[in-house]
C-alpha cells in the first residue's frame, strides 16, 4: 500500500470502519512509514475530541434548526472508489474551530454530534479550518503590534519641542496650519501677550493688538490682568491654523498661585493686515 491510498482511508481506518485484509495492509504500511505515522497522530487526537464532545456538549433545538443548514451539508454520491466527504462550510468551519482553540472546548449541537459525526468525517476540513485561523490569527498579530507602532511614530510626529520666545515650550501640530516663518511670528506674539498680561502691561497687549480688542482691553482690563499669579509655565502650544481671514492658536500654562489658574488656556484669534498680524480676540480656558 502506497502513502496515498493510505491517506485516502485513514480516516475510516481510524474509526474501526475498515477490516480484514484491508486493515491488516494499512497497520502495516503505517508501521513502516513515519509521514503516515505524523498524519495518524493528528488526525487521531482531532477524531477522539470530537467523539469527547458528542458527549459532553448540550445546546438548544431550535438553535440547531437555525444554524445546522450552515454548518454541514451531507454527501449522496461516491466519486471513484473513494467516499464523497460531507463538508463543513468554510466560514462555519472556521468560526467552530476558533470557539475551540479560544474556549478550550467546541459548543456543538448534540443532535448534529449523534446524527452526522459517525456518519461523516470532517477532520480534513476541520484541519483545514485550523491552519487558516492559525494564520488569520497570527497576521492579525502582527498587524496589532504595526497599528502600534504607527501609532506611537503618529504621535511622536504631532509633538515637537519648539523654541519660542526664549523658553521652549512643546508644540502640537493639530492642523495643516500655514509657512513656518508665520506660524513662529504669531506664537510668539501670543506668548509676549500672556506675559504681558501677568505683567500687568496693557500696553504692551495692545500694540499687539487690533483697534477694537485694544478698546476690549481697555475697558476691561481687570478680566485679562493675571498680576500677583506667580511665575508662569508655557506647558504646550499648537501650530496656527486658518480659517477664512482668521488664524488660530492655544496656549496651555500653569502658574504657581492659585489653584483656580493651575491649568488652564488661552485661545487666540489673530487677522492680518498688510504685512503685519495683530490679535481681534484673546479667551481663557479651564
Amino acid at each position: 500500500m502506497n502513502c496515498e491510498r493510505f491517506l485516502e482511508l485513514m480516516e475510516e481506518y481510524i474509526m474501526e470502519e475498515i477490516d480484514g485484509e484491508l486493515s491488516k495492509m494499512m497497520e502495516r504500511h503505517l508501521s513502516e512509514c513515519e509521514n503516515c505515522q505524523l498524519e495518524y497522530r493528528e488526525t487521531k487526537e482531532i477524531i477522539k475530541g470530537l467523539q469527547d464532545i458528542k458527549e459532553s456538549s448540550i445546546i438548544r433545538e431550535d438553535v440547531l434548526n437555525m444554524n445546522k443548514k450552515n454548518i454541514v451539508k451531507k454527501a449522496g454520491k461516491r466519486e471513484g472508489k473513494r467516499p464523497m466527504v460531507s463538508f463543513v462550510s468554510g466560514v462555519a468551519a472556521a468560526i467552530f474551530f476558533g470557539m475551540f482553540l479560544i474556549t478550550g472546548s467546541i459548543v456543538v449541537f448534540p443532535t448534529f454530534a449523534s446524527t452526522y459525526l459517525p456518519e461523516v468525517p470532517v477532520v480534513k476540513q476541520l484541519k483545514d479550518a485550523q491552519n487558516e485561523y492559525n494564520v488569520v490569527k497570527q497576521q492579525n498579530e502582527e498587524m496589532a503590534k504595526l497599528n502600534e507602532s504607527l501609532k506611537r511614530e503618529n504621535e511622536e510626529l504631532k509633538m515637537k519641542i519648539k523654541e519660542i520666545g526664549g523658553v521652549s515650550i512643546p508644540e502640537y501640530e493639530t492642523s495643516k496650519g500655514i509657512n513656518e516663518e508665520d506660524n513662529q511670528k504669531i506664537q510668539e506674539m501670543v506668548i509676549e501677550f500672556i506675559r504681558a498680561m501677568y505683567r500687568g502691561d496693557i500696553e504692551a497687549a495692545q500694540k499687539i493688538s487690533t483697534e477694537k480688542f485694544k478698546q476690549e482691553l481697555a475697558q476691561n482690563a481687570k478680566h485679562y490682568l493675571m498680576i500677583n499669579k506667580g511665575e508662569v509655565l508655557f506647558t504646550q502650544i499648537t501650530n496656527v491654523a486658518k480659517e477664512g481671514d482668521l488664524y488660530m492658536v492655544f496656549v496651555r500654562l500653569n502658574d504657581s498661585i492659585e489653584a483656580e489658574y493651575g491649568d488652564y488656556q488661552w485661545n487666540f484669534e489673530l487677522v492680518k493686515q498688510g504685512n503685519e498680524f495683530l490679535i481681534s480676540f484673546a479667551g481663557k480656558d479651564a
